[in-house]
């Protein structure tokens, strides 16, 4: 029986990289190989997840207790004179009203909230430097100051809540790699999460154990589906009578890989709240891109020669839902 979890980041400065299933799983591998080697990182982890086996999956980080808004819901009978537009915007709820719709029911518009409600957009300046002198140079020489966005939490929502933490839930598909994976957490913790943490960027602590989260694998009368509570790609098995809000991304390989282009190839990935009509005890979606499909051929023939072996972990965690019929 698998268990879940969740586990609680406090963010202790802004951040550049969203914080998406797939990137936050990527990052966690990159720790263990750093710290455990390639031949753990292979058979714990990476060789399970390309067979459609994966140990853990993790939901994206989620701001305080809040939980995705289900797209299903974008395409519901919205009564005249309801707001649109804050239904087009909405991105989170509460989690009464997330089990509330995760029942079949709709919210209220006061229960919706949006990225802006709950996330504060920033820029950061910058000043060139010259790779040769390590000293900044001015514009007239082909430098000087540029911008960089970055993002923090808001400390009060329009709800009248805030959080000073994000949450990350966790379903533990094989027991034996629970501690592994803690202990991965904690190791990603002092290096910091996405771009620029060598300027402090994403840098966060664990403020708490995880603690156990039942009711969100309890199914809801009805449940005839499930909704990902993850960025995923959905996999060759995976159901496709449901509701989903697509997006491309373009990724970049870490500084491990040691490749001149860091580019990978542009893919098409799930936000979370899609929802699909299938089995309601599915624990996840999704699917490990391997790396023939994720770069490009040259970069993946040179890794391959150098017996270094890559994967995108695009795997959703999911939760058991009522869906509407037809």
């Amino acid at each position: 029986m698998t268990r879940l979890y969740r586990l609680k980041l406090r963010p202790t400065a802004p951040w550049r990289t969203p914080w998406q299933a797939d990137t936050l799983t990527g990052m966690l591998l990159a720790t263990a190989a750093r710290t455990l080697g390639q031949r753990t990182l292979h058979s714990r982890l990476i060789d399970p997840m390309i067979g459609g086996r994966p140990p853990f999956v993790l939901s994206d980080a989620m701001p305080g207790d809040l939980l995705p808004f289900p797209v299903h819901l974008r395409l519901s009978g919205w009564p005249d004179g309801a707001d649109l537009k804050r239904v087009k915007r909405a991105r989170w709820l509460a989690p009464d009203p997330f089990q509330a719709a995760r029942s079949g029911s709709c919210p209220t518009a006061e229960a919706m909230l949006s990225d802006a409600d709950v996330f504060h957009g920033q820029t950061r300046q910058h000043n060139s430097l010259s790779r040769v002198t390590d000293a900044s140079f001015s514009a007239e020489k082909g430098g000087g100051i540029y911008q960089r966005p970055e993002t923090v939490l808001l400390a009060k929502w329009p709800s009248g809540e805030g959080a000073d933490y994000l949450s990350v839930y966790v379903r533990i598909l094989d027991s034996a790699i629970a501690d592994l994976l803690i202990e991965l957490f904690h190791q990603l913790s002092l290096a910091g999460f996405g771009a620029d943490t060598a300027t402090g960027r994403g840098q966060f602590d664990l403020p708490e154990d995880p603690v156990a989260v039942p009711n969100l694998d309890e199914p809801p009368p009805g449940a005839n589906g499930v909704m990902a509570l993850s960025t995923f790609q959905p996999g060759a098995a995976d159901p496709v009578d449901g509701y989903w809000d697509a997006f491309p991304k373009f990724g970049k390989l870490g500084p491990d890989a040691g490749l001149a282009d860091v580019r990978k190839n542009t893919l098409v990935l799930f936000r979370p709240g899609a929802s699909f009509r299938t089995d309601p005890s599915s624990g996840f979606l999704g699917r490990a891109v391997p790396m023939r499909e994720l770069l490009p051929a040259g970069a993946a023939d040179e890794l391959a020669a150098r017996d270094f072996g890559i994967i995108h972990p695009a795997f959703a965690l999911a939760v058991p839902a009522t869906l509407p019929v037809g």
